[in-house]
C-alpha cells in the first residue's frame, strides 16, 4: 500500500515536471517572439542632439499602432512582420518615412516642417531654434544642446585727459592740449557652429576711423584650438589681456614692443597648470602697399614666428602663481603705404591717447634683416590682491653691407611692475585657457567693487656704441609712475581714473621735433620732457 502510494506520487511529480517544462518553453518562445518583433529607437531634430518628445510613431496606414516618444526621445513599437514602414509625425516638422527590415534600435532625425529656400536658391537643410538670454549683460543666442551659439562683444570707451607741467625743453615750448574722445567703439560678433567651429569679426570705430581688429575662424577641441585669420600674435600677459580687463587706461610703454594683430595661423593648448600658444604670421589684414609692391617689385610680405607659454604652479580657487615666457622671430613686414621696406620702428604714445605725441620714437630703422623679441612675465594673485610684472627686450639685426660699422645692431628694452587691490566685494579671476586675468569675480554683483592700483614702467630705446655716451639710435627713454582708481559698477560698466607722472630723458624728443639744436647732453640727473596727466574713462561692454 505504501509502496503503491509512493509510486503514484512519483508519477504525478513526473507529469507535473513535464507539463512545467512545456509551459516554460511556451512562455520563453512567446517572449522571444515578442523581442523579435520589437523596434526601439530615439528621435532628434536634424543637426542637433536634443531628444524630441511627443513624436508619434506608427506603422504606415495603421494609426492603431501609434506610440509616442518619451521625455528622452525614446520609443518602442511592436511589429508583426518585416520589412515594415514606420511613419514619424510631429507638428512643425516634416513627416518622415523609415523602412525597417529587422528588429533593431534605430535613430531618426526630423527636419523642420516648412521648406525654405536661402538667398542662393538652395533648400535650407538644418533649422535650429535659438534661445535668447542675457549672460552677465551680454546678449547670447544659443541652441538647447549648445552646439550653436551667437553673441555680441561690443564696447564703448569715453575718455578725457588733462596735462600739467612745464613743457619747455631746450628753448622749445610744446603745449599738450587737453581733450576728450571715444577711445574705443567696438562692434564684435562671435559664433560657435556645429559644436566645434567658431569665428569672430571685430571692428573698431574709435578716433573717427574704421579699423579691422579680429577676423578669424577657429576649430575648438576639448583643451586645444586652431585659429586662422587676423588676430593678435601671442606675446605678453598685458598685451593679450583684453582692454576691458586691464587695470589702467593704457598699457605701459614697454609692452608696446610686443607685436600687434597680423594675418596668420596659430595653435593653442592648455591644461590645469600649463598653457602654450604659437603660430606663424604674415602681413596686416589691409595692405594696399603689399599688393602694389608685390605686383611691381615682387616684394615679400614678411613673416614671423611667435609663441607664448605659461606655467601656473599654484592654481586654486582665488589663488594663482603665474610665470610666462614668450618670443618672436621676425623679418620686416610691409605695413602701410609710404612706409619704407626692410624697416622696423618703435614709436608709441606716452601711455595716453588724447596726447598723440610720440616722445620715445626710433623712427624707421632701415636696412634691417631680422628682429627678435623676448618677453618674461610673472604674476601672483591672492583673492583680492594682485601683483604683476613683465620684462621685454628687442634686438634688431641690420645688413652689415649697408650700414656704418658698429651700427648693425639695435637694442630696446623695458619693464613694468604693478600692484592692485580690490577693496571690497570682488576677487581676481585667472583664466588658464588664455593664461591671463579676466573678468573680476564679484561676490555680489549688485553692490559694485572699488579697486586701487600702482604701476611703475620704464622703456629704453637708446642704443649706444661701445665706449660712447651719445646713442647712434637716440630713440629716447622714459619712466612713468601711475596711480589708478577704478569702480566696477557691475560686469558691464566701469569708471576709471588715472594720475601719472612721466619723466623722459633728453633723447625722448619725438625724432628731434621738440629740440632746437644738437646741444650737449643735459647734466646728469636732469631729465628731458616731463609732465603729469589725469585721465578718466567711462566703459560699457555689452
Amino acid at each position: 500500500m505504501n509502496l503503491n502510494l509512493m509510486t503514484m506520487k512519483k508519477t504525478n511529480y513526473s507529469k507535473l515536471s513535464f507539463f512545467g517544462l512545456i509551459m516554460l518553453f511556451l512562455i520563453n518562445g512567446n517572449v522571444v517572439a515578442q523581442i523579435d518583433n520589437v523596434i526601439t529607437g530615439k528621435v532628434f531634430p536634424a543637426g542637433m542632439n536634443t531628444p524630441m518628445r511627443d513624436v508619434k510613431v506608427q506603422i504606415q496606414d495603421d494609426p492603431s499602432t501609434t506610440v509616442t516618444t518619451d521625455g528622452n526621445g525614446v520609443f518602442k513599437i511592436e511589429i508583426t512582420s518585416f520589412p515594415v514602414s514606420l511613419i514619424f509625425i510631429r507638428e512643425d516638422y516634416q513627416e518622415q518615412l523609415v523602412i525597417v527590415k529587422k528588429p533593431s534600435d534605430i535613430t531618426v532625425y526630423l527636419s523642420a516642417g516648412n521648406i525654405e529656400v536661402n538667398d542662393y536658391g538652395q533648400e535650407v537643410g538644418v533649422r535650429v531654434s535659438l534661445n535668447p538670454e542675457s549672460r552677465d549683460g551680454i546678449l547670447m543666442l544659443s541652441s538647447t544642446d549648445k552646439r550653436f551659439k551667437y553673441w555680441f562683444d561690443n564696447r564703448v570707451y569715453f575718455d578725457g585727459a588733462a596735462y600739467f607741467g612745464n613743457n619747455t625743453y631746450q628753448g622749445v615750448t610744446h603745449e599738450i592740449g587737453n581733450g576728450v574722445n571715444i577711445r574705443r567703439l567696438r562692434f564684435a560678433m562671435k559664433a560657435i557652429l556645429w559644436g566645434h567651429w567658431g569665428g569672430e569679426i571685430d571692428f573698431d570705430f574709435g578716433n573717427n576711423a574704421v579699423d579691422i581688429k579680429d577676423a578669424y575662424l577657429r576649430y575648438i577641441g576639448t583643451n586645444w584650438q586652431v585659429k586662422a585669420g587676423n588676430f593678435r600674435e601671442p606675446m605678453s600677459l598685458e598685451t593679450m589681456t583684453t582692454s576691458r580687463y586691464i587695470t589702467f587706461l593704457e598699457r605701459p610703454y614697454s609692452v608696446e614692443q610686443a607685436p600687434s594683430r597680423h594675418l596668420g595661423i596659430a595653435y593653442k593648448r592648455f591644461s590645469n597648470h600649463l598653457f602654450f600658444e604659437g603660430g606663424v604670421f604674415s602681413s596686416v589684414i589691409v595692405n594696399d602697399l603689399m599688393r602694389d609692391q608685390n605686383k611691381s617689385k615682387g616684394t615679400n610680405a614678411g613673416w614671423s614666428v611667435t609663441g607664448r607659454t605659461a606655467w601656473a604652479p599654484i592654481k586654486k580657487e582665488n589663488v594663482v602663481l603665474h610665470f610666462g615666457i614668450s618670443g618672436s622671430y621676425r623679418t620686416p613686414k610691409l605695413q602701410e603705404i609710404g612706409d619704407p621696406v626692410n624697416s622696423f620702428r618703435y614709436g608709441e604714445n606716452a601711455e595716453t591717447e588724447i596726447n598723440r605725441k610720440k616722445y620715445i620714437d626710433t623712427d624707421w630703422v632701415t636696412n634691417c634683416k631680422t628682429k627678435t623679441i623676448l618677453g618674461l612675465e610673472a604674476a601672483y594673485a591672492f583673492k583680492n590682491f594682485r601683483i604683476q610684472g613683465e620684462y621685454l627686450q628687442t634686438n634688431i639685426k641690420r645688413d652689415t653691407d649697408k650700414v656704418p660699422t658698429g651700427e648693425d645692431k639695435y637694442d630696446l628694452q623695458g619693464f613694468y611692475v604693478q600692484g592692485s587691490w580690490l577693496i571690497n566685494n570682488a576677487d581676481y579671476y585667472y583664466n588658464m585657457a588664455d593664461a591671463e586675468f579676466s573678468q573680476i569675480d564679484f561676490r555680489d554683483v549688485y553692490k559694485g567693487a572699488f579697486e586701487v592700483a600702482l604701476r611703475y614702467s620704464f622703456m629704453d630705446a637708446n642704443t649706444f656704441k661701445d665706449g660712447e655716451n651719445v646713442p647712434f639710435m637716440p630713440g629716447g627713454s622714459g619712466e612713468t609712475y601711475t596711480i589708478g582708481l577704478n569702480y566696477h559698477v557691475n560686469y558691464n560698466v566701469k569708471f576709471m581714473l588715472n594720475y601719472a607722472y612721466l619723466n623722459h630723458d633728453r633723447w625722448a624728443d619725438g625724432k628731434g621735433s621738440y629740440t632746437t639744436d644738437e646741444a650737449e647732453p643735459l647734466p646728469t640727473g636732469e631729465a628731458g620732457i616731463d609732465f603729469s596727466m589725469v585721465q578718466a574713462r567711462i566703459l560699457i561692454a555689452f
